[in-house]
């Protein structure tokens, strides 16, 4: 995308006393950066969450909208991206809808993602459990404010190696509950993708190479049919085709993971137990995806999901967030979170 400048910066870091985790923010004012950036209103503002090695994550924030039909007390969501996006790729649709929805929205940039910072002997942006590790102190934060101010803890959703990443987030050692509610968008199964990759392959050995080299070369930031074939119904516009391929070459400046370190090490991600083993998980894609396949649901459904079952959206592709479809998948969410946590049976949510 465009540069936009940028107001209200609010550096969050976070302390521990008596193993109890606390926020504490200080303001400042910072101008645009270049590079992508996601869409500055009225409504949105850029943090900077200073990790607990000192580097900044991007963070891009909106407070819900007061209106009457938002008076009841509504979570936090947290948005995570997936390889090759930033927090950007959240303020296009969901976030607004949700703001306007009654919820607070908190859009995360990843290491080396967005305008967040990256350690210097990074040769990778993280690691699973590094990316996890920062995801959990932003809802430790989270979690803080909604108990100073009366509210259900935050919902996390997580799209595509960003749910890798959620459901590592949810699969902590120590059993502390990291959110109310989780949703996990044309998610990579626990697995990993490698199972996938390989169904591809069989299916469709032409289509699987070319999405395969895009993948490996980021030719989708420069290439719009690629870009298109790899995120994009057929008929999303091609403007915001052409303008999405701009923000995703922009978007990272290293990869995700090192994907053999990941399949080696960190793979397959365990199950939530203890206090998250009960939060409730909605697997939501569409059937038009090619990265994520309908048996990649279905895996992580099986892992993960209260009644066992993905939500598989028609004539949707991967990119579920910025697709043409996007309002069903966000209506699907918010029906999941009043279900689950406005009017659920479970009331351990407050803390």
């Amino acid at each position: 995308m465009n540069a936009h400048g940028m107001s209200d910066v609010v550096r969050c870091s976070l302390t521990r006393s008596s193993g109890v985790a606390r926020a504490r923010a200080s303001a400042r004012e910072v101008g645009a950066r270049d590079g992508a950036r996601a869409r500055a209103s009225a409504d949105a503002r850029v943090e900077a969450f200073a990790t607990r090695d000192g580097v900044e994550l991007e963070v891009i924030s909106r407070r819900a909208r007061d209106t009457n039909e938002n008076k009841k007390n509504k979570p936090a969501i947290v948005f995570i991206h997936g390889s090759y996006h930033a927090a950007w790729c959240y303020e296009e649709h969901f976030a607004p809808y949700f703001a306007s929805r009654g919820y607070d929205t908190r859009s995360v940039s990843l290491r080396a993602h967005g305008n967040s910072g990256v350690s210097s002997s990074s040769a990778s942006a993280g690691t699973l459990a590094s990316h996890a590790e920062d995801v959990n102190e932003i809802l430790s934060f989270e979690r803080a404010r909604a108990n100073d101010e009366g509210r259900p803890w935050p919902c996390i959703v997580g799209h595509s190696f960003g749910g890798l990443v959620t459901q590592r987030a949810l699969a902590p050692s120590d059993g502390e509950r990291r959110a109310s509610a989780a949703v996990l968008l044309a998610s990579v199964p626990p697995t990993g993708n490698a199972g996938m990759v390989r169904r591809f392959l069989m299916r469709d050995l032409f289509a699987s190479a070319k999405i395969t080299y895009a993948f490996a070369t980021k030719a989708f930031g420069t290439n719009v049919n690629l870009c298109r074939d790899c995120f994009f119904s057929s008929d999303l516009a091609d403007a915001d085709v052409e303008r999405f391929a701009r923000a995703i070459n922009q978007s990272s400046r290293l990869r995700m993971f090192d994907l053999r370190a990941l399949n080696a090490k960190e793979l397959p991600v365990p199950k939530p137990t203890g206090a998250n083993a009960d939060v409730p998980v909605l697997v939501l894609g569409g059937d038009a995806d090619f990265v994520v396949d309908a048996e990649g649901l279905e895996e992580t459904a099986r892992h993960y999901a209260t009644d066992g079952r993905p939500v598989v959206l028609p004539n949707t592709a991967h990119d579920v967030m910025l697709d043409t479809r996007w309002i069903v998948a966000a209506k699907t969410i918010e029906k999941f979170i009043e279900n689950n946590v406005l009017y659920g049976e479970d009331r351990r949510l407050l803390g």
